[in-house]
């Protein structure tokens, strides 16, 4: 009985290759989307930046980004609208706060709170709109570096804020950061985890927030003199950090916008996982990205230390 199950699985596995043959698939042919990605701010105006999707697959450099990515000042027209009849067309500069550099950048109308604005982007004989709206701002209660953990030593800490939340309405929180200090300097805002939350575990009560220096963008990472890409991944504050930290109130739109682009940004180069679609706000589905309001406000903590230590 033996010979006779082993004869059988030597003439399966002979037969296993001949049961193969090969599929040729044709995939679609890509059509690229329009990305837009704006904001406006309390005390500041609107930023606004246009690119185009490209395939997953497609090599990226500068003659990719330049020639099929980026869109410029005179292939678009973007526009701004307050809810109370402010309204100016953005131009597009050198900006060093945008991620490229570059940005349609709006001058006259200035993010107040408790307001609506309207985003209008004429491009390629098309008209596509957005509404967000900038909540009330809110005050932290405390802010200060927590070397509580057991898991930090004497030179880490995170940063630990007290906050009230309104119990009158659902509100929607995020915080950001930057940290400039000799060996770290952040150009852009670095987001917390998770990016966005809501009040419903702890609506009217005051609680304790931890910020955390994560989700760092990767672009123009390689242009960061060597020093600062050894402390580039770091996601705790260090002697020697100014630390400058943004809480804002958002929408309920750019809440679910951040919350989906937190997690694609977390878990999308998972393999085991299904890609999430960051939430849109935009009136068409051949638009990708959101328009978002922030009632924001910037507090700064420094840690001061002795300058033998290595950071």
């Amino acid at each position: 009985m033996k010979k006779r199950y082993i004869l059988f699985l030597f003439v399966v596995c002979l037969l296993m290759p001949a049961c193969q043959r090969e599929i040729d698939m044709k995939l679609p042919d890509y059509e690229p989307k329009l990305v837009i990605e704006g904001s406006i701010e309390t005390g500041a105006p609107a930023m606004v930046m246009l690119s185009k999707s490209i395939p997953y697959f497609s090599e990226i450099n500068l003659e990719t980004l330049m020639g099929d990515v980026f869109i410029t000042g005179d292939q678009a027209r973007v526009f701004v609208t307050s809810e109370t009849g402010e309204t100016e067309e953005l131009v597009w500069q050198l900006n060093p706060e945008a991620p490229y550099y570059t940005a349609f950048m709006g001058k006259s109308v200035i993010g107040k709170e408790q307001t609506h604005y309207t985003l209008t982007v004429e491009y390629d004989g098309q008209t596509y709109s957005a509404e967000t709206y900038i909540p009330k701002m809110f005050d932290l209660d405390s802010i200060g570096f927590d070397q509580s953990s057991d898991m930090l030593d004497d030179t880490m800490a995170t940063v630990r804020v007290l906050m009230t939340d309104d119990p009158s309405e659902v509100n929607y929180y995020a915080f950001f950061c930057k940290v400039h200090s000799p060996k770290l300097y952040d150009r852009l805002w670095v987001c917390n985890m998770p990016v966005a939350f809501d009040d419903r575990v702890f609506n009217g009560m005051t609680f304790n927030y931890e910020v955390t220096r994560y989700g760092y963008s990767v672009m123009m990472r390689d242009l960061l003199p060597e020093e600062e890409q050894e402390n580039f991944r770091r996601i705790t504050f260090r002697p020697g950090d100014t630390v400058y930290v943004k809480h804002t109130q958002i929408d309920y739109h750019t809440y679910l916008y951040l919350l989906s682009a937190g997690t694609e940004a977390a878990y999308g180069s998972n393999p085991f996982t299904n890609p999430l679609p960051a939430v849109s706000n935009f009136n068409s589905d051949r638009v990708l990205g959101h328009w978002s309001g922030y009632a924001a406000k910037t507090d700064t903590i420094v840690w001061w230390f002795d300058w033998d230590i290595e950071n």
